[in-house]
Parts: structure tokens; sequence; C-alpha cells
């Protein structure tokens, strides 16, 4: 059931992707491939996944299904993980090309590391949405919410950096960045299944105590 529900989000979805493939490389070619685009796109998806279920009245055909609860929130994290896998996969191969054809691109290459943070901080935000759009009932709220938390933890961040009278939090971080330089894939990739995993829990949480009600 959960395949299912995973091709269900996939499917409804398409036009999305119809307009992403092309959109990369015209990123590169006007040399606007910013990770905030890319940020950009993953949050799109995602809205676009509650935005398509709504117009199409989906919530309600599922909950007329023997189906678990917390499979339909699983199935919704699972469609994500994977749109944002070939996503990566493929600005990581349009990104190659790029470099490869037009040495003259301004932006580096993207290489292992870089990509792999990029999953990671992608996989955090993600994982601060997801409950947020569970938890606030209109999805057009929740995508507002949304930008602003994530807009105001980036300010908070950089004043947490900038300022020199704040260094609280720097022996956490120097030890965490102690532990990601050991082996930083293997344990960037960690990171970013315990966020995961932890808003799976809270989403599951409030999807079937709303269901309930």
């Amino acid at each position: 059931m959960i395949t299912q529900l995973m091709k269900k989000d996939l499917y409804l979805n398409g036009v999305y992707y119809l307009v992403i493939v092309p959109l990369i490389p015209v990123f590169y070619v006007i040399e606007l491939s910013d990770i905030y685009f890319f940020f950009a796109i993953i949050l799109g998806f995602l809205f676009s996944l509650f935005y398509s279920d709504n117009l199409n009245n989906v919530n309600r055909f599922i909950g007329s299904l023997p189906v678990k609860l917390h499979h339909i929130v699983l199935s919704r994290y699972a469609s994500l993980l994977l749109f944002v896998i070939g996503f990566l996969l493929y600005v990581w191969l349009v990104d190659s090309l790029a470099h490869y054809g037009s040495p003259y691109l301004a932006s580096q290459q993207i290489d292992s590391i870089s990509m792999t943070i990029l999953f990671t901080t992608i996989c955090i935000i993600v994982s601060i949405s997801f409950p947020i759009y569970y938890y606030v009932e209109s999805f057009n709220k929740a995508f507002f919410f949304q930008i602003i938390f994530l807009l105001f933890s980036s300010f908070t961040f950089a004043i947490f950096q900038g300022n020199e009278l704040i260094s609280f939090h720097e022996p956490f971080l120097k030890w965490l960045f102690d532990v990601i330089a050991f082996q930083p894939i293997v344990i960037l990739i960690v990171i970013s299944f315990v966020f995961l995993y932890l808003s799976y829990l809270l989403s599951a949480k409030i999807y079937t105590k709303k269901a309930k009600v």
C-alpha cells in the first residue's frame, strides 16, 4: 500500500517534473545555479504534494481505504525523499556537463561533499516543514508559516554567527564539525535520516490525532 501511495504522489505531481527538467539547465546557462533556487524547488514540491491532494480530494478517498494512518505519512516522506535524491542526482549531472562543456562558468563544480551537505540541509528543512503542513489546516497558511520560520531561523543563525558576544554555541559547533570531519559523507547522511525519522514520528502523531477527532 505504501508503494501505491508513493506512486499516487509522484503521478499527481508529474507536471512539476516537466518544469524542473528544462529549468535546471537554464539556471546554468544564465548562471543562476544558486543553492537557494534548489531549496525553492524542493519546498515547491513539498507544497505541491499537499496542494495536489487537496485539489483532487485525495485525502477523502484515502481515508476510506483500509490503510494505516502512519503509512500515509510514511509514504509522503518516502515520496519526497525519492524526489530529493533524484533531483540532486540530476543537478549533479547537469552541473558536471555544464562545467565540462563550459569551463568559463563562475561557479565551482559541485563535489561529493558539497552535494552531501546540500542533501543534509534539504533534509533538515524538510524535517521542519512537514510537521507544519500536518499541524496547520490550510496548506496556504502552512506554506506561509514554513517560510516565516525558515527565514527567522536563518536570521537567528546569522546573528549568532556574526556576534562575538554570543559564543555559548561555539563549543557544540566545534564538536559537531570535528565529528563530521571524521567521516563527512556517512555522518551527514546519518544526521539527515535522524532528522527525517524524528520529523516522521511527529508528523505521524499529529496526523493520527487529527484523523481521530
